[in-house]
């Protein structure tokens, strides 16, 4: 995801680089929603409920983590 939009960017980042802001792109994202992560987590005590919920904060946290990747590479291009 993040060597697609530094190509959109007009950049050309190693793979190594790309890890590494996939990542800290994600550190962010979880430490930005403690409240979202634990819900997610105890949500897996829950039969049924924890097959639905978990799934959905795990999309909604890479989403959010792409489009703050997005505008950082955004501002900077600019």
């Amino acid at each position: 995801m993040a060597m697609s939009l530094a190509a959109t960017f007009g950049e050309d980042i190693p793979k190594s680089v790309a890890k590494g802001l996939a990542v800290t792109a994600m550190k962010r994202q979880v430490l930005k929603q403690p409240l979202k992560m634990l819900a997610k987590e105890l949500s897996k005590l829950v039969p049924g409920l924890g097959q639905v919920v978990a799934p959905t904060m795990s999309v909604a946290m890479l989403e959010a983590a792409g489009w703050a990747m997005a505008n950082e590479m955004a501002r900077k291009a600019a």
